[in-house]
């Protein structure tokens, strides 16, 4: 098949691996931070049955420790968002026509992955974010 009639001609400037990490990066940093961190300020006030008012000693730093995972999190989606952007708009043009055309016929690829690459970087940058104020705002034990 040559590159004119290939339906993502565009497809040696995104490596099937870039875009894997382009795409999965951002989803999988928010159930990471969420769990992990979930874990990490949930333990030292629940060790047993009965939550506790104050978390155990030589915890403190879990608090911290979360709201630094969930930094990095944000960090790592909104990287990947901005990467996926700037190799969309190497790769726009790969195919003439509208969105709704090409979905319609399957063309432009590499334009469709790396969008999407960036919706999900930016959407779950955010998302992370947003976490950041149960982090902050709810007290940690019984307070």
């Amino acid at each position: 098949m040559s590159r004119e009639t290939h339906p993502a001609p565009h497809r040696d400037k995104l490596s099937p691996l870039v875009a894997s990490l382009l795409l999965y990066t951002g989803p999988l940093a928010w159930p990471a931070q969420i769990c992990i961190g979930t874990a990490m300020t949930s333990w030292p006030c629940f060790p047993s049955a009965i939550r506790r008012t104050a978390p155990l000693a030589g915890y403190d730093w879990a608090r911290t420790g979360a709201v630094i995972l969930l930094a990095v999190c944000a960090v790592l989606a909104a990287i990947a968002g901005a990467t996926a952007w700037r190799h969309f708009r190497r790769v726009r043009d790969e195919a003439s026509g509208g969105h709704d055309a090409l979905a319609e016929i399957g063309h432009g690829r590499t334009r469709f992955v790396a969008l999407w690459g960036a919706y999900l970087g930016a959407g779950f940058a955010l998302a992370t974010l947003v976490t950041l104020a149960g982090f902050l705002l709810v007290p940690q034990c019984l307070g």
